[in-house]
């Protein structure tokens, strides 16, 4: 009987171990994990959907296609993670049911603050609520920051809240401009 009591809690201590692993890693394989899914879910609703639908549809592949840019023609200067929803939610609060689109990624190495994070909203009050939020976010950033790496400060001083339509941006990057360029399609 000891035996198997000593069996089970042993495997049971395994599992639990198993269950706790690096946050940011598993952020990055959910995102990548998404992407395929999708993808998939909106060529599906390309085939079912009204042509206005298709419209938004347009722009979900637009904000994939403007980071890829983003990735190809920026070196961000400490390693990246691809934003997921998770972690939009854990960072920033918004919920997933409030976003129609995102894409955005963010420096992992906790002292670079380089981040860029493009969600377009579902509704007119979903973009009131992401851009308060984004401006919390920049508003707290700033302040840990403003004490410990002061090369940091003027980076994030010029980084703004921007929207357009439904889009609401965050950008806090030395390229900010660059980056916004790609994204708009003049890049």
């Amino acid at each position: 009987m000891k035996k198997i009591f000593i069996a089970l809690t042993a495997a049971m201590l395994v599992l639990t171990l198993c269950a706790c692993g690096d946050d940011s890693s598993s952020d990055s394989k959910s995102s990548k994990s998404e992407a395929p899914a999708v993808s998939s879910a909106v060529e599906e609703s390309k085939t079912e959907e009204s042509k206005t639908e298709q419209t938004s549809d347009a722009k979900v592949s637009a904000l994939n296609t403007a980071l890829a840019k983003v990735k190809e023609q920026i070196t961000m200067p400490a390693e990246t993670n691809d934003y997921s929803v998770k972690r939009i939610k854990r960072t920033f609060g918004i919920e997933e049911s409030q976003m129609e689109d995102f894409a955005g990624m963010y420096c992992t190495d906790g002292v670079i603050q380089d981040q860029l994070l493009y969600i377009t909203a579902k509704t007119d009050e979903d973009v009131a609520f992401i851009e308060q939020k984004f401006k919390d976010h920049l508003e707290s950033v700033y302040n840990v920051i403003k004490n410990y790496t002061p090369e940091q400060v003027a980076v994030i001083e010029a980084a703004k809240v921007i929207t357009d339509g439904r889009t609401v941006s965050l950008v806090i990057s030395a390229d900010a401009d660059k980056i916004r360029a790609i994204f708009n399609g003049e890049a």
